[in-house]
């Protein structure tokens, strides 16, 4: 497994290396293309080895690269039903939290400073919750909602368990749900709070995510002692 630093670590997007191929997490911003082109490189393939990419969710910094991807290479990409039409570029992009006390200043800012769409791009695969994705010797598909409706992380059970979490936690800041910033950028703190403790009944001793550096060796015990934290 390689981890794809974009803007200087902010971003991540990451590779799963086997014989069949490499399989993506999440395409980065737009404009990032060539950085994940060169991180297959470096991991010693090329651009036809890249089969799959699975995304988490379909904000830009998760997706924005994801066409230019899926051109270069002709990859398969893989999104949740609800997540998809936004993904493909057929429904506008969400804007930031209205309940929240910062989109309500800053949301009508960003959908200026945003492009109204995203990138056309073919959606090959529509996942649902607990499927099991036949890439990478299987990886299971967990519906994650919160942070966005059709959110979802990825669960690869070899190499001890490692989990894909995107941005249904974050450890840029501390471990712990995504509700920095007032619940700016999540649809549904409540929901993303429990999608936050669903994640933590998992095991995996590896945890990579959206943003933030990973968590190796017993990585779920991080997780079930955040939602302690949370409890309290």
């Amino acid at each position: 497994m390689y981890r794809i630093r974009i803007w200087g670590g902010y971003v991540n997007a990451y590779l799963i290396s086997d014989d069949d191929g490499l399989t993506l997490v999440d395409s980065g911003v737009t404009g990032q293309a060539r950085t994940i082109l060169k991180g297959i490189a470096e991991a010693g393939r090329g651009p036809s080895d890249l089969g799959h990419v699975l995304i988490t969710h379909h904000h830009s910094d998760h997706t924005g690269s994801l066409g230019a991807l899926v051109e270069a290479t002709g990859a398969k990409a893989y999104v949740h039903a609800l997540d998809a039409p936004i993904t493909r570029g057929d429904a506008p992009v969400a804007r930031p939290n209205p309940k929240s006390r910062l989109g309500m200043v800053l949301g009508p800012l960003i959908m200026r400073l945003q492009p109204t769409r995203l990138p056309p791009v073919v959606i090959e695969h529509e996942v649902s919750d607990g499927e099991e994705l036949q890439m990478a010797g299987g990886v299971k598909a967990i519906h994650t909602p919160g942070h966005t409706a059709g959110h979802v992380s990825y669960h690869w059970p070899r190499a001890g368990g490692v989990l894909f979490a995107g941005d249904a936690a974050a450890n840029f800041m501390g471990l712990g749900p995504p509700v920095g910033m007032g619940g700016l950028f999540t649809d549904d703190v409540v929901q993303a709070n429990a999608s936050f403790r669903k994640l933590a009944e998992l095991e995996f001793d590896t945890a990579c995510f959206g943003h933030g550096g990973v968590l190796k060796g017993q990585a779920h015990a991080a997780f079930r002692r955040a939602v302690e934290k949370m409890a309290r």
